[in-house]
């Protein structure tokens, strides 16, 4: 039976007058941190053949420099929602900022492969105390009509930062102020650190359920289950496959199956699991976080490669690699900033016209790899890089709003490191698969391999990625425009 008018009316002036007043000078503060992660994990993206080079690395050295960080932070992920549900989301966010900046100045310091790939792990799991805190605060601090629009700032933050990440990340290597290279990729996040750590005393504390418990036993098995399945990858390129990989693989699957197995039985018991599995019987939930993976294994894999094709194999320097960047990450701006409004109109089609514009752009690469290799910073190349921005900007900026949406309030921190945790695995998982491919694809070392051998691989990766974006688009075509109604409502 609806409710009634004037009762709705009622429960929505109580609902206002619940809210705080100062949540949008709030919401400026808590999106620094976000910044600060965003244009740190482009910027890094840019610098990494660089990187590479100066520290006569190897390419799964290389590969691991980004899955280190984004496996720790996923891994991490929904165990650190949880902590900030019970502990304090701003003591949270205090102590990953913390750590996050002094893993960045220790990072510009460090001469080693392997020790920078440590700092970036435990600059992952710094990570990894931001960003669930976040999104708990803007699921919580605002009315549902509002949602649409901070959810819409979000996305365009991180579409700024994407943009601006690859442009300053070029600019800063090869600006080599003091003769640091690379390293002023690192420093500064530093001072940048300083000043979030600075405006978040400005932040009220807010917590969720503080009496829940932290499933500690579910926390080790899903770590060690996902680190025994990215990390095997990222390494077996270079080691030859040994009889070792396989086994560590074979680990990863049985960690994961008896981490299925411990939460369906703690959950059978009524005790608090680290996952509430039955979330994944919600058919937008499901069918929402399948599109997550699959389209984010296609945009990391997408840049990562792409990144590769640029230095190494027409030996663009970093700040022309920016430049080629720039129109995606023009584009993904734009419709970032605008999407809550399109998809308000259009509902979830819009969605999957982003999906499916990004799975056909990858295939038109190809298309136009074999007519022309070496001209990127061609008009053909610009309008398609663009049009592969619009598109991705559709598709992921409203996902995030759509599965978000279907969280409870008092589980918001546990839904949101979930959700994240899937997008930052689709990071590691993408990055190490797409590695593979595209070594495997070279059949040459990187540093004697030649052009037509870096057609071949990026032709061949690129097809990975189109084939997974329009796997993405097959997902959301499950999904009717019902999905953003509810969303709307909540």
């Amino acid at each position: 039976m609806p409710n009634h008018p004037a009762t709705s009316l009622l429960a929505t002036e109580k609902l206002e007058q619940q809210v705080d007043p100062r949540r949008w000078y709030a919401l400026a503060v808590i999106l620094l941190p976000i910044l600060l992660n965003s244009l740190n994990t482009y910027m890094i993206q840019v610098a990494l053949p660089s990187i590479q080079k100066s520290l006569n690395a190897s390419f799964s050295d290389a590969q691991l420099i980004v899955t280190g960080f984004s496996l720790s932070l996923a891994v991490a992920l929904i165990v650190s929602g949880k902590l900030g549900d019970v502990f304090g989301r701003k003591r949270l966010l205090l102590i990953g900022v913390s750590g996050f900046t002094l893993m960045a100045m220790l990072g510009g310091l460090t001469s080693n492969p392997t020790l920078l790939i440590v700092i970036r792990i435990v600059q992952g799991l710094a990570a990894a105390l931001i960003q669930p805190q976040v999104l708990s605060m803007m699921q919580i601090n605002f009315l549902p009509r509002e949602k649409g629009l901070v959810f819409s700032i979000y996305g365009a933050l991180m579409g700024f930062g994407f943009a601006f990440g690859l442009i300053l990340g070029g600019i800063l290597v090869n600006w080599n102020m003091f003769d640091l290279g690379w390293r002023t990729v690192f420093f500064f996040n530093v001072p940048f650190g300083i000043l979030v750590l600075l405006c978040l005393p400005l932040l009220p504390e807010s917590h969720g359920r503080r009496t829940q418990s932290i499933d500690w036993i579910g926390t080790v098995l899903i770590m060690s289950g996902l680190f025994l399945l990215v990390y095997p990858l990222s390494e077996g390129q270079k080691q030859g496959w040994p009889n070792w990989i396989w086994g560590c693989l074979i680990l990863s699957l049985l960690f994961l199956f008896a981490f299925i197995a411990v939460e369906l039985r703690k959950q059978k018991r009524g005790e608090a699991p680290l996952v509430d599995l039955t979330i994944f019987k919600q058919r937008l939930f499901g069918v929402g976080m399948a599109s997550v993976v699959l389209i984010y294994l296609s945009m990391f894999s997408f840049f990562f490669i792409l990144t590769y094709y640029l230095q190494f194999g027409l030996h663009f320097d970093a700040q022309a690699t920016s430049l080629a960047f720039l129109p995606l990450g023009g584009g993904f701006f734009l419709t970032s900033l605008l999407s809550s409004r399109i998809v308000s109109r259009w509902g979830m089609v819009v969605l999957r016209i982003g999906a499916l514009v990004t799975g056909i752009c990858c295939f038109l690469f190809i298309v136009l790899l074999h007519i022309d290799a070496i001209h990127l910073l061609h008009m053909q190349y610009i309008v398609l890089l663009l049009v592969y921005g619009l598109g991705l900007g559709l598709v992921t900026t409203p996902l995030t709003r759509v599965v978000l949406g279907t969280v409870p309030m008092k589980d918001a921190g546990t839904g949101s490191g979930l959700f994240n945790t899937f997008m930052y695995l689709a990071n590691s998982l993408g990055v190490a698969l797409i590695g593979i491919l595209f070594a495997a694809s070279l059949r040459q070392s990187l540093a004697i391999a030649v052009l037509s051998d870096y057609v071949r691989a990026f032709s061949a990766s690129l097809a990975a990625c189109g084939g997974l974006a329009l796997a993405a688009f097959v997902c959301l075509c499950f999904l009717s425009n019902r999905t953003e109604k509810l969303t709307e409502s909540q």
